[in-house]
């Protein structure tokens, strides 16, 4: 297993909901920012073969200066087949970032670079991939008037290193593409359609994912995300998914 991140709604837009441009880079949806903060979220993927994920996650994003940053994540799933009546659950695969940096910014375009991973750390073999790997990734934003819109594109590159000889090994790319727009300030949607490029199996699978984000006050934000499996047979495309989740600033 491999975990990877719609209702359209109309807001009113007023001048006191104005944002700069410093307001729209600095989102933590935004892949060449890096903002330090906790996120605590919860997604349900559901599978053409009866397979349901439930995948609760703790999230830690570190600031380091002014242009690097690290992570980590923890995630802990409830493996479940409708079709088998089978039921498991514990620790999955532990992901990081070793290291990111924000390699250029100006006040509309933004690139950012990263190295990741994650470790073979799940309790069992229906938990997480058998497999530690080694992710690069990297990002662009741009700006756009009236500098309430962000475009970005993400690439990914893994491939697995070592671990459990009898699992598949991984070797895949993924790119995505994120359109953000603030509706005020304290309400932004997202859309996000990710293509998996698999060079173990062969194929390329889509998903397509959207998020709307509620800002109650600065340093919270709460999120709802949605999304469908286009086509494809890549581990990681489900027939659908929910999430819901919030983060705290600091």
């Amino acid at each position: 297993m491999i975990c990877i991140s719609l209702p359209g709604l109309a807001f009113g837009q007023t001048h006191a909901d104005s944002l700069t441009e410093q307001e729209v880079q600095k989102v933590a949806e935004d892949p060449t920012q890096f903002v330090s903060r906790i996120e605590v979220f919860n997604e349900y993927q559901h599978y053409a073969n009866g397979t349901n994920l439930n995948i609760t996650t703790l999230r830690s994003v570190i600031k380091i200066g002014r242009r690097f940053t690290t992570r980590i994540e923890i995630p802990f799933v409830y493996n479940s087949n409708t079709s088998t009546d089978y039921k498991q659950q514990g620790l999955s695969d532990i992901s990081f970032r070793l290291l990111g940096f924000r390699i250029y910014q100006s006040k509309k375009d933004a690139v950012s670079l990263s190295l990741e991973g994650s470790l073979n750390t799940a309790q069992s073999p229906l938990l997480g991939s058998g497999k530690n790997v080694l992710v690069f990734m990297g990002t662009y934003t741009r700006v756009l008037k009236p500098k309430r819109t962000l475009i970005a594109g993400a690439f990914q590159q893994a491939n697995s290193v070592s671990g459990d000889a009898g699992r598949t090994n991984i070797s895949f790319s993924k790119v995505q593409a994120v359109l953000l727009n603030f509706w005020s300030k304290k309400i932004w949607t997202v859309l996000a359609p990710e293509c998996f490029i698999d060079y173990v199996k062969g194929g390329v699978s889509m998903n397509l994912e959207g998020r709307i984000t509620y800002a109650p006050v600065p340093k919270i934000n709460v999120w709802l995300k949605g999304g469908l499996g286009l086509f494809g047979d890549f581990i990681a495309r489900y027939q659908w998914t929910s999430e819901l989740g919030g983060r705290v600033f600091f």
